[in-house]
């Protein structure tokens, strides 16, 4: 819901409520990926959270700079906005990654 509005007060309120569930919801296969790989090895698991944090990260700049892109191209006003809106949603991959990989563990 954060997400949704963020968009909205951007300009970019046309993006359907499941398509940002279904983004959030590629952080858990990463996720999953990480937890067993720290099954496998303990620690390929501080290998593997990096990674898919930092892949995770470049998923959501690509996908949301193309909706954002496309919503806002009459006007060009608000781009350095959503160049640190993209920038913030890259680097708190990192965080809610090694939060949501240390709860229960």
């Amino acid at each position: 819901m954060v997400l949704k509005g963020l968009l909205y007060s951007m300009g970019g309120g046309e993006v359907p409520l499941l398509d940002l569930v279904a983004y959030g919801g590629y952080l858990f296969a990463g996720l999953s990926l990480a937890v067993v790989a720290r099954l496998v090895w303990a620690y390929s698991y501080y290998v593997m959270m990096p990674w898919m944090s930092l892949c995770m990260g470049v998923f959501l700049v690509r996908t949301m700079k193309r909706v954002l892109f496309t919503e806002m191209r009459s006007s060009e006003r608000h781009s350095s906005r959503q160049h640190y809106f993209l920038l913030f949603m890259a680097i708190a991959q990192f965080p809610l990654f090694f939060w949501l990989g240390s709860i229960g563990a």
